[in-house]
């Protein structure tokens, strides 16, 4: 009887570990309507009822993230009561990047992120060891769990090929010790439970903790870098340009 007692006092913090180690956690989108300067009112005036009805149908998005201690895939969730055949539905998938796969190995510690081009896809690689977050010492509440808040960076290329970055805030959770979170928000000491981005924020809105899960990779394609493939973006997309 005490050796029973003694074994699960080893193995009982061992199963609350395993069990925070894997789950699906489910976010949805806040929209943020702030416009900073007159060309960007303007704009909002001119196509009001439009970017209003974007707006709604991207409040209707439920994403989803599948994790386990090897690995985890975020993605919209399948099968969402959304007319994709409406014009609304499409600029919202579009602008808030609801057709986006992410998978990310978390023993070997990198984020793959589904990319295409042109009718080719891509599986765009990145190291945990390259994404250069910066921990700050903020914290707040996201559903009864503390969160510590970490600032990092989201790349881009504008119409002139030129890279640009725009800040984001990832707010994670060290009592779910899951590298991984939302989009690229990976590779920090917990699960991200909120992702802010330029006018919008990604929060968890449901968590099941301790559901066992199969990750596979999702994505298919060539397996490259960010600056191979911006590479690859310059050359082709001023291939299809006319001269």
């Amino acid at each position: 009887m005490i050796r029973t007692l003694l074994l699960g006092a080893m193995f009982f913090p061992f199963l609350i570990w395993a069990q925070a180690n894997m789950g699906v956690a489910k976010y949805k989108l806040a929209v943020e309507q702030k416009y900073t300067n007159n060309e960007a009112k303007e704009i909002y005036n001119t196509y009001k009822r439009s970017i209003d009805e974007t707006i709604r149908q991207a409040q209707k998005l439920q994403f989803e993230l599948l994790f386990n201690q090897d690995a985890s895939a975020f993605s919209l969730v399948k099968n969402l009561p959304l007319d994709k055949s409406a014009s609304a539905v499409k600029m919202a998938m579009i602008v808030y990047d609801g057709n986006k796969l992410y998978y990310t190995n978390l023993k070997e510690a990198y984020l793959i992120e589904q990319k295409p081009l042109l009718g080719k896809d891509f599986q765009v690689k990145t190291y945990f060891k390259d994404m250069n977050w910066e921990l700050v010492e903020e914290k707040k509440q996201i559903s009864g769990y503390d969160c510590y808040k970490a600032i990092g960076k989201r790349y881009a290329m504008s119409k002139n090929y030129e890279n640009f970055e725009t800040e984001v805030v990832a707010w994670y959770c060290p009592e779910i010790p899951v590298r991984t979170g939302p989009f690229e928000a990976v590779g920090l000491p917990g699960l991200v439970l909120q992702l802010d981005l330029k006018g919008r924020s990604v929060v968890l809105e449901a968590l099941d903790l301790g559901k066992e899960v199969q990750v596979e990779n999702p994505i298919k394609g060539d397996v490259i870098g960010q600056k191979e493939y911006d590479s690859i973006y310059k050359k082709r997309v001023k291939a299809q340009m006319p001269h």
